[in-house]
Parts: structure tokens; C-alpha cells; sequence
């Protein structure tokens, strides 16, 4: 089940704006669209992050039904008023022509069950193109171990766009903010090692903050008993 991610400049006063356009699609017109599955926008800083799950075959198709339907044209229509486009950031060494955010890294690899009752959290920081094979073994050396069960992540997925990197993660528990809080206090070796590594790939977009994105939007499909 394929993530389309697009990413763009954002005015978070406009958060009741754009969760009443989304509120009425998703409440009318979603379930018209059986193949998707779940919708979350998050912002950060003057970011927002727009994540689709779509129930296709690759994110090819997602991104075709996602635009091209006349429904979803009309909703992106209609948020492009406070969706802008976000520069590339400085140094970035990639592509600057991708419509959406590329994936690089998935663990799990099968399906998601329960797609629909899980939560995201969603990581923001800034990356080059050259490093995706570091990272890609740090959280391969990490998800190899004990340690993602032990922190409760169903899903990771690691996206790149136009130097933004993305880490997401699904949990079952509710409050993500919660469960990285205790992965802190606990401080586990193994996770204070990883960050200490990451960090000298991944710089902060924002070095005055935390890098936790905050979800202002949420839906998700009905899911048959």
C-alpha cells in the first residue's frame, strides 16, 4: 500500500481553512474513492506534509488517481490556494522535477495491516541525495535488532524530497509525541547511537526546535469487521 507525500510551503494559520476543505471531501466524496485508504496532513516550520495511502499496486498509480481523477482535481485545485511550492533547499544534489516525495527506505517491507488504526508520526529534517545509502544502513543495522519492536513502530518509511527528508513511523498508540518522549528517558544506547550517527547526515530544517511534526488533519476509510 503505496504513501503519496507532497510537500510545500505552508502558513499554519490557515490549518481551519484547510482541515474544513479536507472535512468535506473526506466526508462526502472519499468514500466514493474505495481505493483510499487514509489521508494526514501535518505542518512544521513552513512546511506542510500531505500523506495519502492509497490501496494500489505502486505509488505510480497512486500518484495517477490522486491527480487525474476529477474529484481529487478539483480538492488539490482548491488547496493549492495554501499549498505553495518549496524552493529546494540549500545544497540539495537531487532532482528538482519529482511531483512528490520519493521513497527510499520501507521496513517493515509486506503490507501494513490495520492501515487504518494505526498513527503516524512524521520526522522533519534536511538531507543530501549522496547520503541515502548511510541511512539506509543505520536504520537497516537498527531494524534489524530487537529495537524498533521494543519501541512499538509497525511501520517506518523514509522519504526525500528537494533536500526535505521525512521519517515516518506508525505506531498503535495514539500519541507518538508519548512514545518518543520515553525512547528519550529510557535512553537506550542502541537509539542514542543511531541519533548521534544520523545527525551528521541529517541536519535539522529547524535548529532552533524539535523536529516532530504536528498533525492538524486525519482521516481514515471504514474498515469492515
Amino acid at each position: 500500500m503505496p504513501s503519496i507525500i507532497t510537500v510545500g510551503k505552508f502558513d499554519s494559520d490557515n490549518v481551519a481553512d484547510v482541515s474544513k476543505i479536507l472535512r468535506e471531501f473526506d466526508g462526502g466524496v472519499a468514500s466514493e474513492l474505495p481505493q483510499l485508504r487514509r489521508r494526514q496532513v501535518f505542518n512544521y516550520c513552513d512546511l506542510y506534509v500531505h500523506m495519502q495511502d492509497w490501496d494500489v499496486e505502486d505509488a505510480a498509480e497512486a500518484y495517477r488517481k490522486s491527480t487525474t481523477d476529477p474529484r481529487c482535481a478539483r480538492l488539490n485545485d482548491s488547496l493549492s490556494t495554501y499549498f505553495g511550492v518549496h524552493a529546494a533547499t540549500e545544497g540539495w544534489d537531487g532532482p528538482i522535477d519529482q511531483p512528490t516525495a520519493e521513497r527510499f527506505y520501507v521496513w517493515p517491507a509486506q503490507h501494513l495491516e490495520n492501515l487504518e488504526q494505526t498513527y503516524s508520526a512524521v520526522i522533519v529534517n534536511t538531507q543530501r541525495q549522496e547520503h541515502i545509502p548511510e541511512v539506509s544502513r543505520l536504520f537497516a543495522e537498527s531494524d534489524s535488532t530487537d529495537f524498533p519492536h521494543k519501541m512499538g513502530t509497525l511501520r517506518r518509511q523514509i522519504y526525500l524530497w528537494r533536500g526535505i527528508y521525512l521519517h515516518i513511523q506508525d505506531f498503535a498508540e495514539p500519541d507518538a509525541t508519548n512514545v518518543i518522549s520515553a525512547v528519550w528517558t529510557e535512553g537506550d544506547p542502541r537509539f542514542l547511537q543511531l541519533v548521534d550517527d544520523l545527525t551528521q547526515v541529517i541536519p535539522p530544517y529547524d535548529p532552533q526546535g524539535n523536529s516532530l511534526a504536528t498533525r492538524f488533519y486525519h482521516w481514515a476509510a471504514e474498515v469492515s469487521e
